[in-house]
């Protein structure tokens, strides 16, 4: 099971505990999936290719309306090779009993009033991404997004998320509108709004582990680098100590420069701390690259000599 489906699991066992806010997760489901359906509103669909989403709807109705007929109704799709699950509330008074809980105490002048109130803005997310959300293996990237063919309900889920002080944004994909939250913080704190704790518990713990490896392929990285550079430095030196070697004789190099000399040709991987420490007394990094300058400065000089003659 992928991290999407375990966090949709998770957040469908969720029962609110307030009517206002069981209405604000079930006008999600309308939003995104509900219907009035008949000449006169004959009866209610609220349809999905997930038996989840279905039975979470139908739990929503019976706990808000006990005593409405509802009917489960389950077909092939058409178009699709999965199957179409709906729940369907039966009769004309039933179906628009329902329809106004969502026009009364959800709506105001197509605005919705559930927005007033934290619990049930959170409810309508929970909803919404139940419905129509997904989130990506938080292993590869973090990404949660919404997705909806309807523009006004794909900005209210937006405008929903960005009350709680988050920055979400929207765009098109295929038809599609989509509203989505990249970054993981922000990701976090959705889920934790939403009620999805197990999963926020898991992305952090995959996003603690991530940091980790990234910290240590980091350190890694700069050491490897700092280890290239310090052997390019040796073979450079090496490569100028090997030409005064060949052009003037080392022993004739003053005792110091000499001393420098011959312990880098015995120490072709040392860096300059460690060649430092090779030296009675010790030698500081800055002494060593002082002497590794005269050293250049000599083999400047004799390349020139040699150009000269």
């Amino acid at each position: 099971m992928g991290f999407s489906e375990k966090t949709k699991n998770e957040l469908a066992r969720i029962m609110p505990e307030t009517t206002c806010c069981r209405i604000a997760e079930l006008t999600a489901f309308y939003d995104l999936n509900g219907y009035l359906m008949g000449k006169e509103g004959n009866y209610l669909d609220f349809t999905h290719s997930s038996p989840l989403v279905a039975r979470n709807v139908l739990s929503l109705i019976r706990s808000i309306f006990p005593d409405v007929p509802t009917q489960t109704l389950v077909q092939k799709a058409r178009i699709r090779k999965n199957q179409v699950c709906a729940i369907r509330v039966l009769g004309k008074e039933a179906a628009q009993l329902v329809y106004n809980s969502f026009m009364n105490q959800a709506y105001t002048n197509a605005e919705l009033k559930i927005l007033e109130n934290d619990c049930c803005r959170r409810g309508y997310l929970r909803g919404s991404f139940i419905s129509h959300g997904s989130i990506t293996n938080p292993e590869k990237t973090y990404h949660l997004e919404f997705f909806t063919e309807k523009r006004e309900v794909a900005y209210r889920i937006l405008g929903t998320i960005n009350s709680f002080g988050l920055s979400s944004n929207i765009t098109m994909r295929k038809g599609n509108y989509l509203v989505y939250l990249k970054d993981g913080d922000q990701i976090s704190t959705l889920l934790n709004l939403m009620g999805a704790h197990t999963s926020l518990l898991e992305f952090e713990n995959i996003r603690v582990m991530k940091d980790m490896r990234n910290q240590v392929n980091r350190l890694v990285n700069c050491e490897t680098a700092n280890v290239d550079k310090t052997i390019k430095a040796a073979m450079n030196q090496i490569e100028m100590i090997e030409y005064i070697d060949a052009h003037l004789d080392l022993s004739t190099l003053p005792p110091k420069l000499y001393q420098t000399a011959k312990l880098r040709l015995e120490n072709p991987y040392a860096s300059l701390k460690e060649l430092g420490e090779l030296f009675e007394p010790p030698l500081s990094k800055s002494g060593i690259n002082h002497r590794m300058r005269q050293l250049e400065q000599t083999y400047q000089r004799l390349q020139k000599e040699q150009i000269a003659d």
